[in-house]
């Protein structure tokens, strides 16, 4: 069974448990009030598994190997543009980029990279469970950057060494944010080069 579908199945059992639970304790309960929660919920739930995903790409030399670079993200506008112009800056560097979606990060390691950059968003306070489990298991911790999106939600990596930022979705500041993540990114390259 994927790990989708185990989220899937949790979140469904837990929302049939506390629909149980509410009808024996709260008899007064408005059931359109519930309806509207439930459809809210499950619209939200939807919204945010159902993205398309990003196409696995590489660019750059692949030989060089101390100057590779993985990008983990998920497709909306926002993401895809930082993505865009942090592939530009790098590829004038002669970095080895690879570029994955979110979803198959599990099948990388940083092992074989200088840096991880994952650009994700948060949802109801935390990231895609996969990027928190990645994070977990990843022995490196030090090479991962990741930037979190979200108007409200500003989750942020409890474990020490990963650089994290967290920025709302806006087109136009993707430039910044991008610059951002490249200036980072050339650090731990060349810290790497340096070794």
């Amino acid at each position: 069974m994927r790990d989708r579908d185990k989220f899937f199945l949790s979140l469904l059992a837990i929302l049939c448990r506390q629909l149980i639970d509410t009808t024996q304790m709260e008899t007064t309960m408005d059931i359109r009030r519930r309806s509207r929660q439930f459809l809210i919920f499950l619209g939200l739930v939807v919204w945010g598994c159902a993205l398309p995903p990003v196409e696995t790409t590489e660019s750059g030399p692949p030989g060089v190997s101390k100057s590779r670079v993985l990008i983990a993200s998920q497709k909306t506008k926002f993401k895809q543009a930082v993505v865009s112009e942090i592939r530009q800056a790098l590829n004038q560097n002669s970095i080895y980029i690879k570029v994955v979606d979110v979803k198959n990060l599990r099948y990388q390691g940083t092992r074989d990279f200088s840096a991880v950059v994952i650009i994700n968003r948060a949802l109801a306070g935390r990231p895609d469970p996969r990027v928190e489990s990645y994070i977990d298991n990843e022995p490196q911790k030090n090479k991962i950057i990741i930037l979190t999106t979200g108007i409200l939600d500003a989750w942020k990596p409890d474990t020490e060494g990963v650089d994290a930022m967290t920025s709302a979705s806006v087109i136009s500041k993707s430039d910044k944010i991008a610059k951002t993540i490249v200036d980072k990114v050339l650090a731990l390259v060349e810290q790497k080069i340096d070794q």
